[in-house]
């Protein structure tokens, strides 16, 4: 037993050094671009229209890098990282293929095809969101339904697309890029967020895109930024926070609980060793202390696969999540607070509008009269759709 958790144990210290702690498998992904773009920027993109569009990436510190798109011309100059980031000027929605041609100073250029303008929404949580429309009624009826009536002209065929970061990308920090990409292939969107955008498509008569990062069975706190957290002010989230800190190198707190941790498992490995020699159970092992949990923990999410894509221009966010979450109960309240706050921050939007899912009652899940964790669950969701300003 001794044996077994010390290799654990040095194998989450070793982690811990990791900024990447999980990639699935990688897929056939876009073409490779000459200068390296932010993670949304690729063809086939869409730009939100009517607000200034941050566009980024990385050359040569010093570098000056000109954009050309829709009529503008702006320029920035890579910092001493490689970063530069400038503003569009906002923009007019266009369905028409654009061009967008970046270049670097006396170096290379790079030109993104088929680029539209319309309404950008982020569509986040687990399994939920990202099942895809295929395996659904969406693929099945909604989809083809579209197709006759444009075929027999009774509507407009709607321009949707979805751009993700492809794979199971998560991080103990913030990363800067991930292999995203723009498809058309309605049938691999994500349902509920394709039914969301038809619906936005008919009604604005606009290109509608859709920045996917969701994935299956993940906590409402692994999509958190850090920063949504470190606000908060109920004991909660500041445990959560806690965690997070406790988890990060850089910290004295993480020195300081670690070593506490190493200290308590020796006192385990003794005490255990006593109990096993008399043929009584060993004592459970200790806690690892940070937010280390598994790569589903509090951030990981974020930092992998939504912080790469900040902060491109969009219009809003919707959510929807619940089963990891489902044992909760009332606190699931504190952790929309901390998620849409959270994102807010990070995209320097304050009133960025978040749409949110209740957890419903499927089958099995039915709560009778008795007040489970999953219809206190609900509750908080009702509170915070009461609470935050913006949201609904």
């Amino acid at each position: 037993i001794m044996i077994r958790s010390i290799l654990r144990t040095a194998a989450l210290a070793a982690l811990v050094s990791l900024p990447l702690l999980a990639h699935a498998a990688e897929a056939q992904g876009p073409r490779e671009l000459a200068i390296d773009l932010g993670s949304p920027f690729h063809d086939h993109a869409i730009l939100q229209r009517e607000m200034a569009v941050p566009v980024w990436g990385w050359s040569k510190p010093g570098t000056k890098v000109t954009v050309e798109f829709a009529g503008q011309k702006k320029s920035a100059i890579a910092g001493e990282d490689g970063k530069w980031m400038l503003e569009l000027d906002p923009l007019k929605a266009n369905a028409e293929p654009a061009e967008m041609l970046i270049q670097e100073e006396g170096g290379k250029s790079e030109t993104l095809g088929d680029i539209l303008v319309g309404e950008v929404w982020m569509a986040s949580g687990q399994s939920n969101m990202q099942w895809p429309a295929n395996k659904s009624v969406v693929g099945r009826q909604l989809i083809p339904g579209i197709l006759k009536r444009v075929e027999e002209g009774k509507e407009p065929m709607p321009v949707i697309r979805e751009g993700k970061i492809d794979g199971f990308v998560v991080s103990l920090t913030p990363q800067d890029r991930g292999p995203a990409e723009w498809s058309s292939d309605w049938q691999n969107f994500s349902a509920i967020a394709f039914a969301f955008a038809y619906d936005l498509a008919r009604e604005l008569q606009v290109p509608i895109g859709i920045v996917n990062c969701s994935f299956s069975s993940t906590q409402i706190q692994a999509w958190t930024p850090r920063e949504g957290i470190a606000a908060g002010t109920d004991e909660y989230t500041k445990g959560i926070f806690r965690r997070i800190v406790e988890g990060d190198p850089q910290s004295a707190e993480h020195k300081a609980a670690w070593d506490a941790y190493y200290q308590q498992l020796r006192d385990w490995g003794k005490q255990s060793a006593e109990r096993v020699a008399k043929n009584l159970p060993a004592e459970p092992v200790p806690a690892v202390p940070g937010n280390l949990r598994g790569d589903r923990d509090a951030c990981w999410l974020y930092n992998g696969k939504m912080h790469p894509l900040v902060p491109y221009a969009i219009r809003g966010a919707i959510w929807n999540q619940g089963y990891a979450n489902q044992n909760d109960g009332i606190f699931y309240r504190n952790n929309l607070h901390s998620l849409i706050r959270g994102w807010r921050t990070v995209w320097n939007k304050p009133e960025l509008p978040v749409y949110f899912h209740q957890f419903y009652c499927p089958k099995g899940f039915d709560d009778g009269l008795i007040l489970k964790d999953t219809a206190e669950m609900r509750l908080g969701t009702w509170l915070a759709a009461q609470e935050i300003p913006h949201a609904g």
